[in-house]
């Protein structure tokens, strides 16, 4: 570790003597990992006894959370200097060609900064490869905090109506896409391991399948078309993405077990599988209103998105062009945000209004599997331009507990 982290910190001072890559906005993926790998740090520090060692299983539970951090370098660097790959290629082929490079663009840079990624990547491997997954078998999980669940639902219903309360984003729209679909794919694994542990009607969990399978499929396709759609800036609602996060580290600590699913029975003995399920379906409830929320933003005219991706999005629909271009050539050598395209917001509104429907089918599905249920409007929500109103009990519930995974 202590060669990674010197590694780390001279291509910090280099790139702070040379000035490549330049400024940018970072990664919001890379960016929450690094964030929550600070907050850790914090908690373990604040923690940690300045004299006494720790226990046995203490020791074999830090080593296991020491693996799990080299894999995370291990898997970012990796990404990395696959991500070099085409940039350098580029870069060599106008080399070739005699022409020019892009401002701030440099082939000699960029090889270099492959080849010290690359070492990192190397010694990150070289360092899990007698401990991924083994270390991991002694790893201590406390039991899921009763409560979790339904405050993580509720702080993600809360925060997604109030993020998309303000001027929709690209980025903002995709983070909610991907946790919808997590929570959708969640659903249906504690559906299925509540069935087989006769916790829940086998018959019922069988109904709702197949509309959870396509309300999963609808959000999935949602969320590439906005992956396809991200620009330049790529900014990301900061509790947006801490509320999302939270709802996937609830989840996770049910349905998986170290790198792989939990079974049934180990999901059983983690939480009360039919409340669990109770708890996600009445979330599907309430997410309908979402559905049509987040159809009203697809919907906005201030609405951008990157301009190759909406270049390339309006190009595939075979739409008939009333001018040379969909989007103008200087924005598509920068990727700035621009308007999108109609056949673009044509698609992304077909998008939408399927997610809409098979909402509205799986919330009346799952009738008899949530237990108390919440009535939805048919039509367009107004919760983008009014607030819902919160019990102060319910924002009690939402502040007990914030991510720590």
């Amino acid at each position: 570790m202590n060669r990674i982290s010197n590694l780390a910190d001279g291509l910090h001072r280099t790139h702070q003597h040379t000035g490549w890559p330049g400024a940018g906005d970072a990664d919001p993926h890379l960016a929450s990992i690094a964030s929550s790998l600070s907050r850790a740090a914090d908690l373990v520090q604040a923690r940690q006894h300045p004299t006494a060692a720790p226990s046995r299983p203490g020791q074999l539970d830090a080593e296991a959370a020491r693996t799990r951090l080299m894999h995370v370098l291990y898997v970012s660097s990796h990404g990395v200097r696959v991500a070099l790959n085409p940039y350098i290629a580029d870069l060599q082929r106008r080399s070739d060609a005699r022409q020019s490079s892009p401002r701030g663009d440099s082939l000699v840079r960029a090889r270099d900064a492959r080849e010290r990624i690359g070492a990192i990547e190397r010694l990150a491997g070289v360092s899990l490869k007698d401990r991924w997954p083994s270390a991991l078998a002694h790893e201590h999980r406390e039991r899921p905090w009763p409560s979790r669940l339904e405050a993580a639902l509720a702080r993600w219903d809360l925060q997604a109506h109030r993020t998309l309360a303000g001027p929709p984003t690209v980025s903002n729209l995709e983070v909610i896409a991907q946790t919808q679909q997590v929570i959708v794919g969640a659903t249906a694994t504690i559906g299925a391991a509540g069935a087989q542990r006769e916790s829940l009607d086998a018959a019922a969990v069988e109904r709702v399948r197949p509309a959870l399978a396509e309300l999963g499929d609808s959000w999935s396709a949602l969320r590439g078309d906005l992956v396809e759609l991200r620009g330049r800036q790529a900014r990301v609602d900061r509790p947006l993405i801490q509320a999302g996060n939270e709802v996937q580290a609830a989840l996770r600590e049910i349905t998986h077990d170290r790198a792989g699913l939990a079974t049934p029975d180990v999901m059983s003995d983690r939480v009360d599988l039919q409340v669990a399920a109770q708890q996600l379906y009445q979330s599907l409830t309430a997410a309908v209103d979402l559905a049509h929320v987040t159809r009203d933003a697809l919907a906005d005219p201030e609405l951008t998105g990157g301009a190759r991706g909406a270049h390339l999005m309006a190009h595939a629909s075979n739409a008939a062009q009333k001018q040379a271009a969909w989007v103008d050539a200087g924005s598509l050598h920068q990727n700035r945000d621009v308007p999108l395209p109609n056949p673009v917001r044509d698609r992304l509104a077909e998008r939408a209004n399927r997610i809409v429907d098979t909402a509205i089918s799986t919330d009346s599905s799952g009738l008899s599997l949530a237990a108390r249920r919440t009535s939805h409007r048919s039509e367009p929500s107004l919760g983008r331009r009014e607030e819902r109103a919160w019990s102060a009990q319910e924002a009690n519930v939402i502040a007990r507990r914030g991510c720590e995974r």
